[in-house]
């Protein structure tokens, strides 16, 4: 079987004498005789301007040697396919001129790929080729550029994909003299320099551009400028080419020009030469004869934003002064520069920006600038506190600029700022005024922190009193608390009065809850009265099984402790005791051992607090949202995944997950958190994540409550809005 074919699927061609297009297959015995034939050119079917050359026959054994169109091949089992290798061509038709009755003179002759052709034409170029068009006007003519295409340059490039039809324009021309006087300057036509005398052919009624090089020197290096042209047109202007069979003179006039240099001292500064102000040195050319305006600003800015002010001109004239160029100034050049003196200028602002401050006893409201002249004395005055809403307050902290708020001027631009920053109100409060005693971490005279301050804030019950829970911007019962304050905040500390010997017991750290047994790990609390001869908190890790002399003990376990008081003791329960009733000990020196029953349950869940997840507390100042996840805090939810060790801060990496599930209880609302883990560099503490629903009655007072393996914790008032 044989395969045979050509590269255009259209083509004709002929095996054994019969016309064959596309493809035929054939079966023939071997050894048996055939012919192949195939024009040496063909017209594509239904295209007339385009064609198929042929090249030469090639097979599945390669290239045929013969070159001819017709060949005689032998049938060979071996050769599977022969097919005639065709190139498409297209015809590119040149319409530009066409000889009515020779001999003609033609405007121009057009070079294909460097064939020149003087009239109307059509070649055939194969496709895919890079062609090259270059017109070239005869004598009377120019060359008014391609169509289509539009291109003016008289050499066009382009590559055939299909028929094309080029127009090449040529126009009838004039000779256009340029001239100058003196002879011999540089001018520009259509923006191309040119040198004069010259002359050049410009098609008929096409409109140009002539402008004058000015300034410019000549041959013998004096300098002109441009006076006027011959035809009454501006420096630069169009020219029409006009019909006429004589050569178009247009001369451009020049006179001797005065090089004329304006500076400042300092340079840099602006100077107005004929209303136009532009930065000093200006370098300018003027003719001989012209009358010419030069001023300067008395008052101006630098680049670096320092001030000056105008002193006097080189040749002592006034400012504005008028200046009539003289012939004898064409080699001497005139040099003028304006004289200034140096000026203090400075700026005052403040972070934040808007204060009150004062300069020299006068008003500033920051951001505000003033002047100076070199070497004052200058006063400012910054109060060392600034009002600003009830509770906040504005606190000088430092100048930045200057070493303090008097200040010698220098010449130049000076920035000088006054750095405040927030401080923010604590007010304390108890309930009953005097229950107890206030300790701060850190103190302050008037109750105002600087914003950002971490406050450790604990309340001592006096005699006869106990601490109940923290009211307004803390919640909860742990002690101490901690406030961050970033904002004004009041805290109030809630006692409860207590008869005077009061029956020890232990109950859960967070408060009163309903269950009435405490939970494995958890941060659970003795009270009673006379515990300890004083107070403390524990600051270390891990924490200490001593603290202010008092050590608690339980199943042959030394309790880690977190605080101490006369009324409460908090401290960790062991977290591998069983679910059942157990005995605490208390031991304080030398007095007598108190020891106090106890159960432990496997989830016993009390609530501390409940915070943004910012870490702020929410208050009825500050309350959540609907919608928004919030952070419950608390201790006995129950065992973790994995134990951390009692009395060691959690570390931040593994986390500790719960292993009971848990419940957060809203408005009749259970549903799971997102996340109920350690707290990390707390002990005995957890935090779950809560998701408000976005479907609560807004006007319903809430609060929130967990629930932990079937025992509820105590409710949290949750301010909603």
């Amino acid at each position: 079987m044989t395969r045979i074919s050509a590269s255009a699927a259209d083509a004709i061609f002929r095996v054994d004498g019969q016309a064959f297009t596309g493809a035929a297959v054939f079966t023939w015995p071997a050894g048996s005789k055939h012919t192949l034939a195939i024009d040496p050119w063909q017209y594509a079917s239904g295209f007339p301007n385009t064609r198929y050359t042929f090249q030469h026959w090639n097979s599945s054994a390669g290239q045929l040697p013969s070159s001819a169109a017709g060949i005689a091949i032998t049938a060979d089992p071996s050769i599977s396919w022969y097919a005639a290798d065709l190139t498409t061509e297209y015809t590119l038709a040149l319409i530009f001129f066409q000889c009515p009755s020779p001999p003609c003179d033609s405007p121009g002759t057009v070079w294909v790929n460097q064939t020149a052709y003087s009239q109307d034409t059509t070649v055939w170029i194969a496709a895919g080729s890079a062609v090259t068009l270059d017109a070239s006007p005869n004598q009377g003519f120019v060359f008014a550029g391609w169509s289509p295409g539009g291109s003016l340059a008289p050499i066009y490039s382009f590559v055939v994909k299909a028929a094309m039809t080029i127009y090449p324009r040529f126009a009838l021309a004039r000779g256009i003299q340029l001239a100058t006087s003196p002879p011999g300057l540089q001018l520009l036509a259509d923006r191309a320099p040119v040198a004069t005398p010259v002359v050049l052919d410009w098609g008929l009624d096409t409109v140009h551009t002539l402008s004058a090089v000015s300034p410019q020197f000549d041959q013998q290096g004096k300098r002109w400028v441009f006076r006027s042209w011959s035809d009454g047109g501006p420096i630069t202007h169009s020219y029409q080419v006009q019909a006429g069979a004589t050569i178009a003179s247009v001369v451009a006039e020049f006179v001797p020009a005065v090089a004329v240099v304006l500076a400042t001292d300092p340079p840099g500064l602006t100077v107005n030469a004929d209303g136009n102000s532009q930065a000093a040195p200006q370098y300018l050319t003027w003719a001989a004869g012209d009358v010419h305006t030069v001023a300067v600003s008395s008052h101006q800015m630098d680049a670096a934003g320092g001030p000056w002010t105008f002193r006097s001109w080189s040749n002592n004239a006034p400012n504005p002064q008028t200046i009539q160029v003289t012939d004898t100034q064409v080699d001497s050049g005139i040099r003028l520069t304006a004289t200034f003196d140096p000026l203090s200028r400075i700026r005052l602002e403040s972070t934040p920006t808007g204060l009150p401050l004062v300069v020299d006893g006068a008003a500033c409201q920051t951001p505000c600038e003033f002047e100076r002249p070199v070497g004052a004395t200058v006063r400012l005055s910054a109060p060392p506190s600034i009002g600003a809403a009830d509770g906040s307050r504005l606190d000088f902290a430092s100048w930045d600029g200057t070493e303090g708020p008097t200040l010698t001027t220098s010449a130049g631009y000076r920035k000088v700022t006054a750095h405040y920053g927030w401080s923010y109100r604590l007010t304390l409060s108890m309930q009953p005024a005097g229950a107890g005693t206030w300790q701060l971490s850190v103190p302050s005279a008037d109750g105002f922190y600087p914003a950002g301050t971490a406050l450790s804030i604990a309340a001592s019950a006096a005699a006869g009193m106990r601490f109940r829970s923290w009211a307004g911007d803390l919640s909860g019962s742990a002690i101490p608390a901690t406030l961050l304050m970033n904002a004004p905040h009041a805290v109030q500390a809630i006692f409860d009065q207590v008869p005077e010997t009061v029956a020890p017991r232990v109950g859960n750290a967070a408060g009163e809850t309903s269950v009435g047994a405490v939970a494995a790990g958890s941060i659970a609390a003795l009270y009673g009265s006379a515990l300890a001869g004083d107070t403390a908190s524990a600051q270390t890790d891990p924490l200490p099984q001593s603290l202010a002399g008092v050590s608690l003990s339980c199943s042959n376990h030394l309790l880690p402790l977190l605080y101490v008081s006369p009324q409460q003791i908090n401290f960790q329960v062991p977290s591998d005791l069983v679910p059942g009733p157990y005995t605490l000990e208390l031991n304080r020196g030398n007095s007598p051992k108190v020891q106090v029953g106890f159960t432990v349950v496997r989830d016993a869940p009390g609530l501390f607090l409940l915070t943004h997840l910012d870490g702020t507390v929410i208050t009825s100042d500050s309350p959540a949202r609907v919608g928004e996840s919030i952070l419950a805090y608390g201790t006995g939810f129950g065992p973790y995944i994995r134990m951390p060790l009692d009395g060691f801060r959690v570390p931040a990496i593994p986390p500790f997950p719960l292993a009971d599930g848990l419940v957060a209880v809203l408005q009749g609302h259970s549903f799971a958190p997102d996340l109920a883990v350690a707290v990390a560099g707390a002990v005995g503490v957890a935090v779950a994540q809560v998701r408000i629903p976005a479907d609560l009655d807004l006007t319903m007072p809430t609060s929130l409550a967990v629930q932990v393996g079937g025992n509820s914790s105590n409710s949290l008032p949750l301010p909603l809005k």
